[in-house]
């Protein structure tokens, strides 16, 4: 039986298909063009490119749109008092 060789996919390294070799890509070598590249390990030749996503954060803040806070009194497991405004979610010690 012939062994099958797979694409890879890896957040952090390049893998080559052949061998498994694994190493860092070089961020100026990135590119979402498909390129072929040698496996340094095994020396045979595959095809490459990066994926590039973006996580879109949006975060509430009263402050910046010049609304007081609606702080809720919460206690912590471990003891403690803290004061969590239920909009945006901003902590403050209890005693502010």
């Amino acid at each position: 039986m012939r062994f099958k060789y797979e694409e890879t996919v890896n957040g952090c390294n390049r893998i080559c298909p052949y061998c498994g070799f694994s190493y860092q890509v070089e961020g100026e070598d990135y590119s979402e063009n498909m390129r072929e590249e040698k496996c340094d390990e095994c020396g045979k030749k595959f095809y490459a490119q990066e994926s590039f996503t973006v996580d879109h954060y949006a975060t509430p803040n009263c402050e910046l749109n010049g609304e007081a806070h609606q702080w809720e009194p919460f206690e912590l497991r471990r003891g403690g008092h803290h004061d969590f405004c239920s909009v945006c979610g901003k902590c403050r010690p209890f005693n502010e």
